[in-house]
């Protein structure tokens, strides 16, 4: 082989080694674009556990109201119960 062959060959082989070239680095742009809306969906899913923690805290208070209501309510009852007792003690005398 002479050196206009081999030069022939290596001219032939560029456009395949640019077209590799630019396919990787096209895919590493992809690659970067994947790894920023990675990184929006850790931040949304960061906000998004605080979110629930606030809803926690918020179902909290409120079962701490519903319980001291409850406690309320059941001493109306019993207060109830305790007049209609003594209520019907008088009746029956």
């Amino acid at each position: 082989m002479d050196q206009n062959q081999i030069f022939v060959l290596a001219l032939a082989n560029v456009p395949t080694m640019i077209a590799v070239l630019i396919g990787i680095l096209i895919n590493n742009a992809r690659l970067g674009d994947l790894a920023r809306r990675i990184d929006g969906m850790d931040s949304r899913i960061d906000g998004l556990g605080g979110r629930i923690t606030s809803m926690e805290n918020r179902m909290t208070g409120l079962e701490h109201k519903f319980d001291s209501r409850f406690d309320m309510l059941l001493g109306k009852i019993e207060e109830i119960d305790n007049r209609l007792t003594r209520l019907e003690a008088q009746r029956g005398h």
